[in-house]
């Protein structure tokens, strides 16, 4: 639920109704809004400071940042690393295999 809480605070965003810079609703007002628990309105908050909606003040709040979309890519960039790595690992295995193989097929080769 608290992600359904930051898409629509983010949907809020990227029409305009909420601008950079605008102080976000207090999580009492999102958990009475969206008929959750403070700890889940909460979460929504961390949600779009993680993902770069949002900054956190400490004693005043969540205010909507000036360019989200930068933050945007950054995202991008760090998943775009993970499935690089990821298929790095998976090119190294699959080396391994053919490696393997050709042991296999060598072996094969020399008892008949």
């Amino acid at each position: 639920m608290n992600e359904k809480i930051a898409d629509a605070l983010r949907a809020e965003i990227a029409t305009g109704r909420l601008k950079p810079g605008d102080k976000l609703p207090a999580v009492r007002d999102i958990a009475e809004r969206f008929e959750v628990a403070a700890g889940t309105a909460t979460k929504a908050l961390q949600l779009l400071a993680r993902s770069g909606y949002a900054r956190a003040e400490s004693t005043r709040g969540y205010f909507v940042t000036d360019r989200p979309e930068a933050h945007e890519r950054r995202e991008s960039s760090a998943e775009f690393e993970l499935i690089r790595q990821e298929i790095e690992s998976l090119r190294a295995h699959i080396a391994c295999l053919e490696d393997r193989l050709q042991r296999l097929e060598n072996s094969t080769q020399n008892r008949q």
